[in-house]
């Protein structure tokens, strides 16, 4: 798949995602969220974050970054470094990293009121800003991230 078609493909998953989390945010708001609504908003909150970490690693790599990443922190690290995007971004996306890791690797000592307040207060938008936000990148950037190295 060419970039710019995992890009667009990146847009219409992150629209679908936000939907359902959005729809159940207007739940949450009014009364609690039962269990099926839960998992719901744990699947599509795992969608959100899982597709930020593939377009990060696919804008270093479309970008010649001689570096593979396998962690998704990383990837972000890289491209705050870069100036790809800002720190705030960076950090948020970091969180949302741990959150999803202990979504999927600690589910026995899940805190499902976590999921719920980020589904309720919305703080899904700031990984959906970042899905959906063009890829504008300056030749200066470009640069760096395809001379990059620790």
């Amino acid at each position: 798949m060419k970039f710019q078609e995992y890009l667009e493909k990146t847009k219409e998953v992150a629209c679908v995602e936000k939907g359902i989390l959005d729809q159940l945010r207007k739940i949450g708001e009014l009364k609690s969220l039962d269990l099926i609504q839960i998992r719901a908003a744990k699947s599509s909150l795992q969608v959100l974050i899982e597709n930020a970490i593939g377009k990060a690693k696919r804008i270093l790599k479309f970008h010649q970054c001689p570096m593979v990443f396998h962690k998704g922190r990383d990837a972000f690290w890289v491209l705050a470094e870069t100036g790809v995007i800002d720190e705030s971004v960076q950090s948020g996306m970091n969180q949302a990293i741990g959150f999803r890791n202990s979504m999927i690797h600690d589910y026995m000592n899940f805190d499902e009121e976590t999921l719920i307040k980020i589904v309720v207060e919305g703080q899904y938008l700031q990984i959906y800003d970042f899905l959906i936000e063009p890829v504008e990148i300056s030749d200066t950037v470009k640069n760096r991230i395809s001379s990059f190295s620790y």
